[in-house]
């Protein structure tokens, strides 16, 4: 956290606010032999990925799983949002809902078969 000072207009003086800014958790790697459950709480808590260190430079990355996942759900859907995004642009075509009715009209029929 950062502090930042700023004049209250109201009563004229430097009030002094804590900010909390967008630093990444380190820790060095030892602390998931002597902390584990410190770490555990710690990447649950936050849901941000713990960079652990071995010699001062990034070795893991220690994730919250429910974060983890969460993650990996937000990355499927921007995936299929670009794709469908990139399909829309080369792909001018389009179909009336009496045409794709039809068409899976005669996919089912293959099916029943």
């Amino acid at each position: 956290m950062t502090r930042r000072n700023k004049l209250d207009p109201k009563y004229g003086v430097i009030v002094m606010s804590l900010v909390q800014t967008a630093l990444p958790l380190i820790r060095p790697i030892s602390d998931l032999r002597t902390n584990l459950n410190e770490v555990c709480d710690q990447a649950k808590s936050s849901q941000e990925p713990i960079f652990m260190t071995k010699n001062g430079k990034a070795s893991l990355v220690v994730m919250d799983s429910q974060a983890y996942e969460n993650q990996m759900q937000h990355l499927r859907i921007t995936q299929k949002i670009r794709e469908a995004e990139i399909e829309a642009k080369y792909n001018n075509e389009t179909f009336s809902s009496d045409q794709v009715n039809k068409h899976l009209n005669e996919i089912f029929k293959h099916w029943e078969q």
